[in-house]
């Protein structure tokens, strides 16, 4: 599916410089071009949820991965005020980095999805229990009561083009890095995983 889809994206994009077009006609381009672009996200994040789990396990910082998620974050967003607070300010773990900076980087985008008018996003790690806890807390729209119980299902999205993998990706890589992940959410109280 990908390589027809490149051919399709390139194709559009040649029609695209026709100076002869009519602003319906470019209308139409874009459409093509937004959807194959859509649909390329959703095959990315169905062969991401199903191939198979091969991590290259390393002692990795976890306040590393995060700052380097936030910094791309925060300058990829205008109206979203990022707050983060590690204590300690190193938590060296056992894990694959790559793998977890998507965990990170799906919960993020997850959040900022739900701040459509801006909002803040709150990322802490601490240690509870002997372990290392992370929790991003945002103050969107929340979830309701009967998504948040089949959240981490795949193709359970509650955004609107999203493909329903995003934390079902996250709830497997946890898994295999023998890892727990829980969501507290009220609608219009915004949402909280741990």
């Amino acid at each position: 599916i990908p390589n027809p889809l490149s051919s399709i994206a390139g194709s559009v994009k040649m029609l695209s410089g026709i100076e002869a077009l009519t602003d319906d006609q470019r209308a139409l381009l874009g459409i093509v071009t937004r959807e194959s672009e859509r649909l390329n996200a959703i095959i990315s994040d169905f062969l991401t949820y199903s191939r198979d789990r091969k991590f290259q396990s390393a002692r990795i910082d976890l306040c590393q991965l995060l700052s380097d998620t936030l910094t791309l974050l925060e300058n990829s967003q205008s109206n979203i005020e990022v707050e983060h607070s590690f204590s300690p300010s190193v938590a060296m773990a056992e894990g694959d980095g790559d793998k977890l900076r998507q965990v990170f980087w799906n919960l993020c985008s997850n959040a900022i999805r739900a701040m459509e008018g801006g909002g803040i996003l709150a990322v802490t790690l601490d240690e509870f229990e002997g372990k290392w806890r992370i929790r991003f807390r945002d103050t969107g729209a929340g979830i309701p009561p009967q998504l948040v119980e089949k959240i981490f299902e795949p193709f359970q999205s509650g955004f609107e083009g999203g493909t329903g993998l995003g934390l079902a990706i996250v709830y497997r890589i946890l898994q295999a890095h023998d890892a727990h992940i829980s969501v507290r959410s009220a609608p219009g109280r915004g949402t909280e995983f741990t």
